[in-house]
């Protein structure tokens, strides 16, 4: 037990544990965190808290113990809807997926080392809540149809068509994310270079190439469809109708529309980038360069679209193969013969 400011230590007695979430979503504004990774706690965290009042809680920070959080973890998995309280989707039957709950016990996690670190809880209420194992699945990917489908369809859903065209394409040839789309400025792309200046998560500046066709469709958009902005101080990239910034939900509700439109019911704005990634790496980049593109800060995050790439480029493996190779070393020979068939009874008695 770690001797902590006695202030703080009276000021979590006295705490609720609403306080604490806004607490600690400030200390996370302050220390520099994004609009978007500051979403992702709030819903995670006000969801708890609003499971411990259903529970009839004290909702005292002292009283916040192991186990509030794993009746809360074991709910999340008996849940017999998804996407309650989603801002972008509508509720469905459906059990939660492993990597929706995940989320969830690193939200806790993170809230109860940082409630332990400031000293408002003598220990970490959270430290061991088991974290779930994530399966190993390989997700699908776009194919070329489809993302020239997609585009197309983005070119008549609005009046503002040649927007919506020009931002996922953007998406797909640098896969950049949603966040990092919408928060771009008009000087954030380097027409000289041929590139994007990007702030991903942290805060963290990246540049990212832009190939030749892309770059001409940002001009266009810039040069003849881009609004006036309603305001001299708007510089945001992609503006809606009115001049003011394009914003995230706008964002969605362009791709539920197109979704609608076209029938790809897995289109979503991260497998945009999940698909860009694995194309870059289809295409030969290398892992290191992939993770500069996409702003991992782990190049373990990485290593996963060279692999995709691999697995989804069996026809390089065909030259490798056991059989073929012996085919071709025996010439004509084995192909005139034809495949070897088994012989039936009479033959093998007579």
């Amino acid at each position: 037990m770690r001797d902590k400011n006695p202030i703080r230590a009276k000021e979590g007695q006295m705490m609720t544990i609403q306080q604490l979430v806004e607490v600690y979503l400030r200390a996370g504004r302050l220390e520099g965190k994004t609009a978007a990774t500051l979403k992702w706690y709030v819903r995670r965290l006000n969801q708890f808290v609003r499971f411990l009042v259903s529970r009839q809680h004290s909702m005292s920070v002292r009283d916040l113990k192991a186990e509030d959080a794993e009746e809360y973890i074991a709910q999340l998995m008996e849940q017999e809807q998804k996407w309650v309280n989603h801002p972008n989707q509508k509720a469905k039957k459906g059990k939660l997926s492993m990597y929706t709950i995940h989320g969830h016990v690193r939200a806790l996690r993170a809230l109860g080392s940082w409630t332990h670190q400031q000293g408002y809880l003598p220990e970490d209420p959270f430290f061991n809540l088991p974290i779930p194992k994530l399966p190993k699945l390989l997700y699908p990917t776009f194919t070329p149809d489809e993302i020239e489908q997609i585009l197309d369809c983005a070119e008549s859903i609005s009046t503002r068509s040649m927007r919506a065209r020009t931002m996922l394409r953007v998406l797909f040839e640098t896969a950049i994310r949603a966040e990092e789309l919408i928060s771009l400025k008009l000087e954030n792309f380097d027409q000289r270079n041929g590139t994007l200046k990007v702030f991903g998560k942290g805060q963290k500046e990246r540049i990212v190439p832009v190939g030749d066709s892309t770059q001409r469709e940002l001009l266009a958009y810039i040069n003849f469809h881009r609004p006036q902005p309603v305001e001299s101080t708007i510089t945001n990239l992609f503006l809606t109708e009115d001049g003011t910034p394009f914003t995230y939900s706008g964002l969605s509700s362009v791709i539920w529309r197109i979704r609608q439109k076209t029938g790809i019911q897995k289109l979503h704005m991260h497998l945009c980038r999940h698909t860009s990634l694995t194309m870059m790496a289809t295409n030969g980049m290398n892992a290191f360069g992939i993770q500069q593109v996409a702003g991992h800060s782990s190049i373990k995050t990485t290593e996963i679209y060279v692999h995709l790439s691999d697995q989804q480029s069996a026809s390089k493996y065909r030259t490798f193969s056991v059989m073929d190779r012996m085919e071709q070393s025996r010439g004509d020979g084995m192909s005139k013969r034809g495949p070897r068939r088994r012989r039936n009874q009479s033959e093998a008695t007579s």
